[in-house]
């Protein structure tokens, strides 16, 4: 196969319901290719929401510090190689090309899946540049993820909240379980939440994990009028940074990111500025055109920091459209519970893609737990068209519910910049 495009056609065609769950698939295969231990530190990083938010920030701290960084997220909004990343700029599709063929060549009779592939392919690639730091986000869960086939320097959990529970549980406790199954032993661990489910807590004892814990030992202060805020941790070397401008990117996420270069690296001469300013996540309450936010958030965790942004950032008597896709395994009146009363018209779609709702049920779920009118459309494209003709030049249209909609809104954007 010659192309990108053919190589993903032939993995995502792999069904991984007919693959036994487990990492000994991967981590052969892994072993095989890579023979060498990694000179690498790397850094993995799980929770419900802010994961990438936590690895891009990491990785442009340690840009900044004069260290190269490959970096794995997922998903993607555009292309494939926004998921593999060096000091920031996504690999060409020729290494990756090249990745692929050397898996499939090693892989024998060894069925892997989408994530098997692209997580092997990252970790080659960054094996082969010998990067300073690898920074790698969990796909779902943890303690099956293929990326928890690498042996971590340190692991930053940003929260536990009820998403995927057909995977992961019914409940924070047996998701925190799965999720904490990133930790290795007595290495480093950054918790970013208060509440932490006791089962992470407990993880951390066996596993004689050193704990650094949002609110215990580094904390962070916003101050909304002057939109700024502060970040203090109490390490063996007390570090305090303040008047730090506010973004449209979760705070206790940046905080953990922080937190993680000053347990790793000794020397913290870094620029915070250059390091914020290069942070640049699109699609995270992504304003376009200046009336087009555009948010992946797609729980209900997420949909609040949506809801707490457009009350921080749009005056009262705003008026707000949204235009709404989701995947058919979310809890719609859950994830839309945040945002109630606030939307003054609704607009569903269903994304283009087999896992997506039909945009008659969002448009039923919607309109059982609000009284706001909702127009049904069978494209993302045609819901923001018509949502832009109808809302005023004074209000502001949200776009969200998954990463598949917000990509497939912004051609739409770019068209109606055009035209309006």
């Amino acid at each position: 196969m010659n192309s990108l495009e053919s190589w993903l056609d032939r993995i995502q065609a792999v069904d991984p319901n007919e693959i036994e769950p487990g990492l000994e698939r991967i981590r052969t295969i892994y072993e095989s290719l890579v023979k060498d231990k990694l000179s690498s530190k790397i850094v993995v990083i799980g929770g419900t929401n802010g994961k990438g938010t936590a690895a891009e920030f990491l990785s442009q701290i340690l840009i900044s510090n004069s260290k190269s960084v490959g970096t794995f997220t997922s998903p993607h909004l555009f292309s494939f190689n926004e998921r593999i990343a060096v000091n920031g700029i996504p690999v060409s599709e020729e290494l990756i090309i090249e990745s692929f063929s050397l898996i499939e060549e090693f892989r024998g009779k060894i069925k892997l899946t989408y994530f098997d592939f692209s997580t092997l392919a990252a970790l080659l690639i960054f094996n082969k540049l010998n990067v300073d730091f690898m920074v790698l986000e969990i796909g779902l869960g943890g303690r099956l993820d293929p990326v928890n086939i690498t042996d971590s320097d340190l692991a930053i959990l940003t929260n536990v909240e009820l998403d995927h529970q057909e995977w992961l549980g019914n409940d924070r406790e047996s998701i925190g379980k799965e999720k904490s199954g990133i930790f290795k032993f007595q290495k480093p661990v950054i918790l970013g939440q208060k509440n932490t489910p006791l089962t992470v807590i407990e993880a951390t004892k066996k596993l004689q994990n050193r704990v650094f814990k949002i609110g215990k030992d580094f904390t962070y202060t916003l101050n909304i009028p002057d939109q700024t805020w502060s970040y203090f941790f109490k390490g063996r070397n007390e570090v305090s940074y303040e008047n730090i401008p506010l973004q449209n990117l979760s705070v206790a996420s940046l905080s953990c990111a922080l937190t993680s270069f000053f347990v790793l690296e000794e020397n913290s001469n870094f620029d915070l500025s250059c390091a914020l300013k290069s942070t640049n996540l699109r699609g995270r309450c992504e304003l376009v055109n200046e009336r087009f936010l555009l948010d992946v958030s797609h729980n209900e965790s997420s949909v609040n920091f949506l809801s707490t942004f457009i009350d921080r950032n749009f005056g009262v008597g705003t008026e707000i459209s949204a235009v709404l896709g989701v995947m058919a395994d979310k809890n719609v009146k859950d994830m839309l519970a945040p945002l109630i009363g606030k939307i003054n018209k609704w607009y569903t779609a269903s994304p283009n893609i087999n896992r997506s709702m039909t945009s008659e049920d969002i448009s039923s779920l919607v309109s059982s737990i609000q009284k706001a009118p909702v127009k049904t459309f069978n494209s993302v494209e045609e819901a923001c068209l018509i949502a832009h003709q109808d809302t005023p030049s004074s209000g502001i249209i949200i776009i969200f519910g998954s990463f598949y909609t917000v990509a497939e809104a912004f051609p739409s954007i770019k068209h109606l910049k055009q035209v309006s």
